[in-house]
């Protein structure tokens, strides 16, 4: 019995791992794109930027566009 549940362990890794060479952008895999973003904001600032302009490069937008439609705005409501 626990072979046939280690064989499906494997199988469940192996589909994430098929999973992880696809871009993670917010269009194909928001949750954990913006979970980077996060990470990313906090823990590199440094290279947030190169990230944002990765991700745009990735998604084929200019990186304008992609801040205005996929970012969190910064600005205040007034």
């Amino acid at each position: 019995m626990p072979q046939c549940n280690m064989q499906s362990q494997t199988s469940n890794k192996s589909s994430m791992l098929d999973n992880i060479t696809n871009p993670v952008t917010p269009a194909t895999n928001p949750e954990l794109w913006y979970k980077y973003y996060e990470i990313v904001k906090q823990d590199a600032p440094e290279i947030l930027d190169t990230f944002i302009e990765n991700t745009a490069a990735k998604m084929e937008l200019t990186v304008d566009y992609f801040v205005q439609e996929f970012l969190p705005s910064t600005k205040e409501s007034i």
